[in-house]
């Protein structure tokens, strides 16, 4: 069998069949994959082939809070211009905030890392970091709060 980066036309149904695997095991309920999470799942190279892809889709449906996949955790390395140009992706490379994927970091640690990391970027300004994450402002202040992401 040719590996997934050789087969780009499979890979809309394969992440369709992953959601609702990973939506039922972690009852969850993403039901809606934007277009340009899809272009950017197409886009890229997967080495790791049909195993990446579904550890991708799979953290993306753990830290979905939401009826669609999530594009802030998706997580791979950025598409070439051409490619994403292409697809109709545009990415900017300053928006990125990286994590090591190997394991070695737990959820709330994910998760204090991005909100420390946003917040930072943002010049501690809760209403434009909530927009950046894509959640609400008292959610934010329940996370700022529940981490201890006072400024210093």
């Amino acid at each position: 069998m040719p590996a997934l980066r050789q087969r780009k036309e499979d890979i809309e149904e394969l992440v369709m069949a992953l959601v609702a695997e990973f939506n039922t095991k972690a009852n969850k309920r993403v039901r809606y994959v934007p277009p340009e999470v899809m272009a950017r799942l197409q886009a890229h190279d997967w080495s790791g082939n049909v195993r990446q892809l579904r550890n991708v889709i799979e953290r993306c449906i753990l830290l979905s809070n939401d009826e669609e996949l999530p594009a802030e955790w998706l997580q791979l390395a950025p598409v070439h211009e051409a490619q994403a140009s292409q697809h109709g992706v545009v990415q900017e490379g300053s928006d990125w905030i990286h994590l090591p994927l190997d394991g070695s970091m737990a959820l709330d640690d994910m998760d204090r890392h991005i909100i420390q990391t946003a917040l930072e970027r943002h010049g501690y300004n809760v209403m434009a970091t909530a927009r950046a994450l894509g959640t609400t402002r008292e959610t934010l202040r329940y996370r700022i709060q529940k981490y201890g992401l006072m400024k210093s």
